[in-house]
């Protein structure tokens, strides 16, 4: 399935537009605390990585944490560091009943690119 794409300063103007959007980011925490867009965002990472090892393991609770934070119909826009991850998490959410899921494939590099608001405030995910 296909979804809809945003750029970083679309993303931007959906994250304070009339329409409620949130910014999921799907990276992991690490990732998440050197730096996110500022706005209405979230850290639910899709996988975990070992800190050693580097092997990557499934998030098992990504989609119960997001079904228990969002209503269906909400506008969530994914996005990591290079869409990989933002496209799987927006599969995943599409086939879990979600209708406005938007990527953002550009992530947080594009997002900085753009020179748009960004933060390190790393407060806890959901």
């Amino acid at each position: 399935m296909d979804h809809p794409v945003m750029n970083p300063p679309e993303v931007n103007a959906a994250l304070g537009g009339a329409e409620p959007a949130t910014y999921v980011d799907v990276r992991t925490v690490a990732e998440f605390s050197t730096g996110h867009p500022k706005g209405p965002v979230v850290n639910i990472p899709l996988v975990f990585f070992h800190p050693t090892t580097k092997e990557v393991f499934p998030n098992q609770s990504f989609l119960q944490v997001v079904e228990d934070s969002y209503a269906k119909d909400a506008v969530l826009i994914t996005g990591c560091d290079d869409g990989v991850r933002a496209a799987q998490a927006a599969h995943k959410l599409a086939e879990a009943g979600y209708r406005n899921v938007r990527i953002m494939p550009d992530g947080y590099p594009g997002w900085r690119k753009h020179q748009l608001p960004t933060t390190q405030d790393n407060r806890d995910g959901i």
